[in-house]
């Protein structure tokens, strides 16, 4: 506190200049001379208390100075003071500290005054989505040269299916064939499949769940061209239509075969798959397991319905091929397990950004695959949303820059 004190005799008080009473006549006035060498103006006499009651100790009077930081202040003092008079080492403690907030908030270069305050930059926490479309090829050609790869195998496996009968299969041999049950089975693959293509189109993040499922479709026709060629089972259904075998193989064989499984999609309601031996492990069980968990995933979980409705699409597609004897029972337990697991393991490295990164702790990494999933994975940083949009530029009122969030 800085103490000034009345010529006339007055009280102390006041932080920057004090203001006195005077005992004597009307019209004194006082000059406040205080330690920092600004002026205070005292007024008193008969004057000063024919405006206000002389018992009234809440009287004010303004005080104009200039304090050391060089600003001009405009404060308002009452006559009494309102806290107790300090000893001389506060006041000494109360100037060095006041000098010292001077001096270290305020620029004293310039006359302006401005205060100084570092801003940190600001830090992006927001996950980040890039669409990365070269990725989104390459994730495509992954699949396709696999997708060759398998009707590859095919070709080559049919020339080893044994003659023999049958194998005992607890649920073939318990139910009488139905050729109808596949076509069934077909359709309900061609219904599911396109409805996960438009739930990904109408999906704002659909080159990163386009290359997703690339990546895993890809693995699983990997996996399949290898377990189908490896052990080859006998004909599941007597009366399904096997085309002859050429007793030979070779590169224009091969082809020619490749050529007209690629023309049928590989179904055979297409009237193109009369090759026989893709049993281990269910083709149509993996494209109807994979668009459930496709649709389960990337919809919103209030659709509920949809979900159940497609689990139940999935669990009737299989028992068709099943009663259509089109595979044995052991063929669509792998292929759902195998499915599933695939998909879980994937989703599981993709939502946590810890797994994403090699370490001796992290067992992850040993999975052959592990370096694909890192490329194409590495700037996806977070959960991708269900966010939806409308996937064409046209027409504009259509498309929203801010699309629609049903999480």
């Amino acid at each position: 506190m800085v103490f000034g004190k009345m010529s006339s005799g007055g009280v102390d008080g006041g932080r920057y200049g004090a203001v006195g009473e005077s005992s004597g006549g009307a019209g004194q006035s006082g000059i406040v001379d205080t330690m920092d060498g600004s002026i205070g103006v005292g007024l008193s006499g008969s004057n000063s208390m024919s405006n206000s009651s002389s018992s009234s100790s809440r009287s004010s009077v303004l005080v104009e100075e200039q304090d050391e930081c060089g600003f001009m202040t405009h404060d308002v003092y009452q006559r009494q003071p309102l806290l107790h008079e300090k000893d001389a080492y506060e006041k000494d403690y109360d100037e060095r500290m006041y000098k010292e907030n001077c001096n270290s908030y305020y620029n004293g270069s310039g006359s302006n005054g401005m205060v100084k305050i570092s801003m940190p930059t600001p830090h992006r926490e927001e996950p980040r989505f890039p669409k990365e479309k070269m990725k989104t090829l390459i994730a495509f050609l992954f699949l396709f040269a696999n997708w060759m790869l398998t009707t590859a195998s095919l070709a080559l496996t049919h020339e080893r299916v044994p003659t023999a009968a049958p194998l005992p299969d607890i649920t073939l041999d318990n139910i009488s064939p139905q050729s109808w049950g596949l076509e069934v089975s077909e359709i309900m693959i061609i219904v599911s499949v396109y409805f996960c293509v438009v739930v990904v189109i109408f999906h704002k993040y659909r080159l990163i769940i386009f290359r997703r499922i690339f990546l895993i479709m890809g693995l699983l026709y990997f996996y399949r061209s290898i377990t189908m060629y490896v052990t080859v089972l006998p004909v599941a259904d007597p009366h399904y239509y096997c085309s002859e075998k050429a007793n030979t193989t070779s590169v224009v064989l091969v082809l020619k075969r490749m050529v007209q499984l690629l023309s049928g999609f590989g179904l055979s309601i297409n009237g193109q798959h009369v090759f026989c031996g893709d049993y281990i492990y269910s083709g149509h069980t993996v494209c109807l397991v994979i668009s459930y968990l496709i649709v389960r995933e990337y919809t919103p979980r209030r659709w509920w319905p949809l979900h159940w409705i497609f689990a139940l699409l999935a669990a009737v597609g299989v028992v068709m091929v099943l009663i259509a004897r089109g595979h044995y029972t052991v063929d669509c337990l792998i292929a759902y397990y195998i499915t599933t697991r695939l998909f879980y393991i994937y989703h599981t490295l993709a939502h946590n950004q810890s797994l994403k990164d090699s370490g001796s702790n992290n067992f992850f990494e040993r999975l052959w695959w592990y370096p694909l999933f890192q490329y194409f994975e590495r700037n996806v940083q977070g959960v991708v949303p269900r966010h939806y949009e409308w996937p064409l530029p046209w027409p504009r009122r259509w498309s929203s820059k801010n699309p629609q969030r049903t999480s």
